[in-house]
Formats: C-alpha cells, structure tokens, sequence
C-alpha cells in the first residue's frame, strides 16, 4: 500500500498542473482520501469546477487525461459553475457530500 506522503505528492502534482494549465475555478479533494482513510484501493478522487468545457462529462475526462500527467489512480469529476449550483439547489446527495466532507485545495477567488 502508498503511504500517505507518496499520495499528499501526487496530490499537489496534479493540483499544480490543473492550475496552470487547465486553469480551473476550485479544486477539492473528495473520497477516503479526504477523509484520511487509506487502503489497498485508495485513488484520487478531485472535483473541478470550471466554466469553460466539453458538454459531455465524458469529453470533459479525456480533455484531463491528455492534458494532465499523473502516476496514481485518479478520478476527475468536473462541473461547470451553472451546474454545480443546479446540483446543489436541488439537493445531490453525491455533491452535497463532496462540499461537506471534502477539502478544498485550490479556490481562483
């Protein structure tokens, strides 16, 4: 199993590369890394809000995976503003959780 450290470094890779190149609006970690439980399937689970991208989500994850360069499992969620506060007025369980449990690493504000 990675230790804590080796995941923290990844962490901070892709949150710097996200930054100058992707140049979202907030970047927050969600899942068992979040909340600091590690185990033998532990990924990187990031939540990116941006306004300008693909319609599909799943356009959304390729633009990430050619631009991005990681080493570790990772999963990339990415919302645009608009719908972000959609999901929320309407009460996502799944992003509801994300802002509640899950630390943010980057904020444009």
């Amino acid at each position: 199993m990675l230790s804590n450290d080796r995941f923290n470094e990844e962490i901070q890779n892709i949150v710097e590369q996200l930054i100058r190149i992707y140049k979202p609006q907030k970047i927050v970690l969600f899942g068992s890394l979040a909340k600091g439980n590690l185990s033998a399937g532990t990924d990187i689970d990031l939540f990116i809000i941006k306004k300008d991208v693909p319609i599909l989500g799943v356009d959304r994850i390729r633009q990430l995976e050619r631009l991005i360069k990681y080493r570790l499992a990772t999963d990339f969620v990415v919302y645009k503003p608009e719908e972000l506060e959609q999901r929320l007025n309407l009460g996502d369980p799944f992003v509801k959780n994300i802002f509640e449990e899950g630390r943010v690493l980057y904020d444009a504000k």
